[in-house]
C-alpha cells in the first residue's frame, strides 16, 4: 500500500509532474515537488532543487526528510527540449540537458537510496521519453540523455532488488504540455511548415492512435508502477506512445 507514503517529484511543478504530483496525492501520498520553480498553487509542498548539483539535491533531500520524513517514492520527472542540428549544437545545450534529466536522475536517485534501503521499501519511477529508445533529427541531446537514463535504471534495478526498491522507467510519445507546444512552434520553424502539419505529419505521424497522451493517463501508468500489483515489476521501460515504437 502507497497510502501515507512520501513521494518527490522532480520538476513538480508544472506539467507532467504537476500532474503526477496532484494524482499522487488524491491517493494519500504526501507528494512533494522539487523543481527550481514555485508552483503556482502555494498550498502544493515545494522545495527549491537544482538537480544538476549535487550540494543542492542533498540540502533538498535533507529539508524534505525534516519537513516530511524519509522519501520512500521517486519520480524523475525533470525535463527540457532545445533542437539544433548536431553541428550547430551549442556545448552549453548539451551539457544543460544532459544535467538535468541524465545527471540530475543520478543525483536524485543515488541520494534517495539509503532511506528506503533503512525501509526495505522504495520506488522509482523514472519519465523517460520513446526518444529513449527511437531518435529524431535536431534532438541529439534530449535523445542521448533520455537512452542514458534506460541503461541507468537498469543498473539501479539490479542493485536495489534485493532492498525492496523497484525502479522503471515510462517512455511517452508527445505528450500534451507547454513544453510539446513550444516544440511544436519549433519544429514548424525547422521544417518551414504549419504547427497543424507538424503535428501531424511528424510528432503523430509514427504512432498507430493519432492522439496525444495527457499528463493524467502519465500519471495513472506511475500510480500502477507504485501499487501493489506491481511489487515484482523492476528493471522495465514502457512504452506509452501510441504505438511508436512498438517492439522496442
Amino acid at each position: 500500500m502507497t497510502n501515507g507514503k512520501i513521494a518527490v517529484i522532480t520538476g513538480g511543478s508544472s506539467g507532467i509532474g504537476l500532474s503526477i504530483l496532484k494524482n499522487l496525492e488524491a491517493t494519500g501520498i504526501k507528494a512533494i515537488s522539487w523543481d527550481i520553480q514555485a508552483p503556482q498553487d502555494n498550498s502544493i509542498p515545494y522545495v527549491n532543487c537544482d538537480v544538476t548539483s549535487e550540494e543542492k539535491v542533498k540540502a533538498a533531500l535533507l529539508e524534505t526528510e525534516k519537513k516530511f520524513g524519509v522519501v520512500d517514492i521517486l519520480i524523475n520527472n525533470c525535463g527540457l527540449q532545445f533542437m539544433s542540428p548536431v553541428d550547430e549544437f551549442p556545448i552549453e545545450k548539451w551539457n544543460q540537458l544532459v544535467g538535468i534529466m541524465l545527471t540530475g536522475t543520478f543525483l536524485c536517485t543515488k541520494h534517495v537510496i539509503p532511506g528506503m534501503k533503512s525501509k526495505k521499501w522504495g520506488r522509482i519511477v523514472n519519465i523517460s521519453s520513446i526518444h529513449g529508445k527511437v531518435a529524431s533529427p535536431f534532438k541529439a541531446a534530449y535523445v542521448a540523455a533520455k537512452h542514458g537514463v534506460l541503461g541507468f535504471a537498469k543498473v539501479v534495478a539490479l542493485e536495489t532488488a534485493e532492498h525492496g526498491i523497484t525502479v522503471n522507467s515510462i517512455c511517452p510519445g508527445f505528450v500534451d504540455t507547454p513544453l510539446m507546444r513550444a516544440q511544436m512552434k519549433k519544429q514548424a520553424e525547422l521544417n518551414s511548415m504549419s504547427e497543424k502539419d507538424v503535428a501531424t505529419e511528424i510528432m503523430l505521424k509514427p504512432a498507430c492512435i493519432k492522439e496525444f497522451t495527457t499528463t493524467d493517463q502519465v500519471a495513472g501508468f506511475v500510480k500502477f508502477l507504485l501499487s501493489d500489483e506491481a511489487s515484482t515489476v523492476t528493471g522495465e521501460a514502457f512504452n506509452q506512445s501510441g504505438g511508436w515504437g512498438m517492439g522496442v
